[in-house]
C-alpha cells in the first residue's frame, strides 16, 4: 500500500491559518471515523486515544488526543496553539500506521526527556510522524505532526541509530 496518494483535507489557499472552527470541526470529524467508530492494531497492540475532553477553553469540545494532534505546545505559552498543517493532515494518521511496516515510513523508538520510550512513524516523503506510546497491551497515540526541516536531521540520526541498534529503547 502507498500512502503517496494521500492528500491534504484542504487545499492550501483554502486553509485558515488561525483558529477557524468550522474546519476545525471537519478535521474533528475525520479524526472520530478513524478512532472513535472502530479499533485497530499496530504490532499487535490495539491503537487508543485519550478520549476525554480538553481542559483547555478554546479546544474544550474536543477530545484530548485530537487537541494534541491539532496544536502545539510552546515553553512561552499556558496553553496550546493551533497549527492549520498539523490539522490538514490528521487523517494521514491512521494509514500510516497500518502501513507499517513499509520503506515510506521510517519507524523507530526513542526515549523521551521523561524517560518513555514511544514509538514514531515517520512518513518520510511527506515529513510527517505520528507517535505512540506503550500503555500496557495497548498503544496510545501521542502526537503528530509536520517535521520542521531544522529537527529534519535529529530525527534522522534518531532513526539511523534505531536501525543500527544504537538506540534508546
Amino acid at each position: 500500500m502507498s500512502l503517496m496518494g494521500l492528500k491534504e483535507l484542504f487545499e492550501e489557499d483554502e486553509l485558515s491559518s488561525g483558529f477557524d472552527e468550522a474546519q476545525i470541526d471537519k478535521f474533528y470529524e475525520k479524526f472520530c471515523e478513524d478512532f472513535l467508530n472502530g479499533s485497530f492494531e499496530v504490532n499487535g497492540k490495539v491503537v487508543k486515544i485519550y478520549p476525554q475532553k480538553s481542559k483547555i477553553k478554546q479546544y474544550a469540545k474536543y477530545c484530548e488526543s485530537f487537541v494534541h494532534i491539532i496544536s502545539r505546545s510552546y515553553l512561552s505559552s499556558e496553553g496550546r496553539i493551533y497549527v492549520a498543517q498539523r490539522a490538514n493532515r490528521v487523517h494521514w494518521i491512521k494509514p500510516i500506521l497500518l502501513g507499517h511496516p513499509c520503506d515510506e515510513i521510517f519507524y523507530y523508538k526513542w526515549v523521551d526527556d521523561q524517560n518513555v520510550c514511544k514509538e514514531h512513524f515517520w512518513f518520510f516523503k511527506k515529513d510527517f510522524m505520528v507517535v505512540l506510546k506503550d500503555i500496557g497491551k495497548n498503544v496510545q497515540i501521542v502526537t503528530a505532526f509536520c517535521v520542521d526541516k531544522d529537527e529534519k536531521f535529529k530525527f534522522y540520526e534518531r532513526y539511523t541509530d534505531y536501525k543500527e541498534g544504537k538506540g534508546t529503547c
